[in-house]
């Protein structure tokens, strides 16, 4: 039986929109799967969580490897192997993904699972920063404070990278702004504004203590 026009349209729209759904669909899978994964993770589930981000990651996820890679980094569902979890760490940062920039930089830092070396962190620190990464910025600000991994010492420039991460919430860069303001370093000395910056760390459960200017990153074995 001979179509209408109409009815050949209609069906030529379904079939496309069909086709559109049937294409849309590993990526709305992938982003709940992952969504899942995280908050396994939060809650404990790592076995299961390996299981979920595994082909994910293989298929080049850039947050699955992040994800798989703490796992590995922490032990958590497998057994701990730091050499894995930069491998993990590595691909993902080379597709740009900011903390997994700052994950890996960490690992040449402190030399866990792979040699130190210092020109591979500032290299990741910076370009997590450049990408937003609040952490690295403050992690930024203590290389020009103290003037490590060949950033020079610069006053100015620690209190600037520190400030772009305080102004996005990063308790860290909070209170060290407000030691910058209390001691005018690296602007100008201000009793008012370094209280207000020392609130909002306090807010976030991180109160003044010890040297503020000497704040580094622990690495804690599980």
């Amino acid at each position: 039986m001979k179509r209408s026009l109409p009815a050949l349209l209609a069906a030529l729209v379904l079939s496309c929109g069909l086709a559109g759904t049937a294409v849309a669909a590993p990526a709305a899978t992938a982003a709940q799967t992952l969504e899942k994964a995280w908050t396994g993770y939060n809650i404990g589930q790592y076995k299961q969580v390996i299981q979920m981000v595994q082909p994910l990651a293989s298929d080049g996820n850039p947050r699955a490897q992040v994800l798989l890679g703490r796992c590995y980094e922490n032990g958590l569902g497998v057994n701990q192997d730091l050499s894995t979890a930069a491998k993990w760490f590595r691909l993902a940062a080379d597709k740009n993904d900011s903390e997994a920039q700052v994950l890996l930089a960490y690992q040449y830092e402190l030399g866990m699972g792979l040699p130190r070396n210092e020109a591979a962190v500032a290299d990741l620190m910076r370009r997590a920063a450049d990408n937003g990464n609040a952490e690295a910025r403050f992690n930024l600000a203590l290389y020009y404070s103290q003037g490590k991994y060949g950033f020079p010492k610069n006053p100015e420039e620690s209190f600037r990278w520190a400030k772009l991460a305080a102004d996005q919430g990063f308790a860290q860069a909070q209170r060290y702004v407000g030691a910058c303001y209390e001691y005018g370093v690296g602007t100008t000395q201000d009793a008012t504004t370094a209280a207000q910056w020392y609130s909002k760390a306090a807010a976030q459960g991180l109160e003044r203590e010890g040297n503020i200017f000497a704040t580094k990153r622990e690495y804690t074995m599980p």
